[in-house]
């Protein structure tokens, strides 16, 4: 029995000798202690901007920022402050989000990043939301920096 378990500790010490190898060797611990001593921002150290750029990550799978850009599963966000919900030409919205009549400003945009669901039922954005205020805030200032003519 004890002979059966030392066969399986060697053979996985082999197995993980074979992904290290398969990871890049000696070379991964190298390039793990580089990337160790490189300096990276922490989220608190990160302009508004900068921090809503890495949240809008989850945003761009569905929606585009340029001008002129196309538009996804959601609307392109092109000069979105200041317009009027369900506007975007060329985008088919929800009937909810046509009736709605908001014009997008901070505090709509606020209270709509904050639980779609719940500030607009019957709208077809899928997205949970925001919790915390000030990843809203710093994707509002992505999203002004990005989309404002």
């Amino acid at each position: 029995m004890r002979q059966n378990t030392d066969m399986k500790k060697l053979s996985l010490c082999f197995s993980a000798a074979l992904l290290m190898a398969a990871c890049g060797g000696s070379n991964a611990s190298e390039s793990t202690a580089q990337a160790a001593t490189k300096p990276s921002k922490t989220v608190s150290e990160l302009t508004p901007v900068q921090r809503g750029a890495k949240l809008y990550k989850r945003c761009k799978t569905c929606h585009t920022l340029e001008q002129d850009g196309r538009h996804k599963v959601g609307p392109n966000l092109w000069d979105i402050y200041g317009s009027k919900s369900g506007s975007k030409e060329g985008f088919n919205y929800s009937k909810a989000m046509i009736a709605a009549d908001i014009i997008w400003d901070e505090k709509e945009m606020d209270a709509y990043l904050k639980r779609p669901s719940a500030y607009m039922p019957g709208n077809r954005m899928t997205f949970i939301g925001l919790k915390k205020q000030e990843d809203r805030d710093a994707i509002q200032a992505y999203l002004k920096e990005k989309t404002t003519p």
